[in-house]
């Protein structure tokens, strides 16, 4: 009996979080507050920087890999294989973030990739994109998401994003069944990661 009443007060005081993560641009983008910032990663990498900054308005993160950075000009990856990097969020409170998630060999074959989300509260949320049409994922909470890490896996697969899509939830409950996945939302990002593919050899690890 003593349990069953220490469940029940531990149901009362424990916070309940409202979160749910959506897979086209279609279902996520009209959740998202005015003000939202969107980067396309446009902007090629002479290098191979372990850190780059971005902001627009109130929002500003930090992308960083500990082997570096990749840029074509069309999306961010990491520059070398069986790497991470992980996206911290620096500015406003980012309470909605949606992007195209991949993780591309040489053959540019898509394979699946992790990505793991910490909220705030230590709250950890962890889901894989299956497909090319099932890249999108769009994440809402009510408690602030402090950083995004998408993992890597195999000697020849490379953790990218595209499209990445940071704001403010509008507070509207989410539904619990994510929306299905629509290829033609992916947008032109999609066509210029599997597409264009190209790596110095000096950059493929022994």
């Amino acid at each position: 009996m003593k349990h069953a009443f220490a469940l029940v007060a531990l149901s009362l005081i424990a916070p309940v979080h409202a979160a749910v993560v959506h897979t086209s641009s279609a279902a996520f983008l009209p959740l998202v507050a005015q003000g939202a910032y969107t980067e396309t990663f446009d902007t090629v990498l002479p290098d191979a920087p372990r850190a780059l900054d971005f902001a627009q308005g109130d929002y500003a993160y930090t992308a960083f890999a500990g082997r570096g950075l990749y840029g074509a000009g069309e999306f961010l990856s990491t520059s070398t294989s069986a790497s991470s990097f992980t996206i911290s969020f620096t500015g406003a409170d980012v309470t909605a973030f949606g992007a195209n998630f991949y993780n591309t060999g040489f053959d540019l074959a898509f394979r699946a990739t992790e990505i793991i989300i910490a909220l705030s509260d230590g709250t950890v949320t962890r889901f894989s994109p299956t497909s090319v049409e099932d890249s999108y994922r769009g994440f809402v909470s009510d408690v602030a998401i402090a950083s995004v890490t998408l993992s890597s896996t195999g000697r020849e697969n490379f953790a990218s994003i595209d499209n990445l899509t940071v704001g403010a939830w509008i507070g509207e409950a989410p539904g619990e069944v994510p929306e299905p996945a629509s290829l033609g939302l992916m947008g032109a990002g999609l066509a210029g990661l599997l597409g264009v593919r190209r790596r110095a050899a000096s950059r493929k690890e022994a």
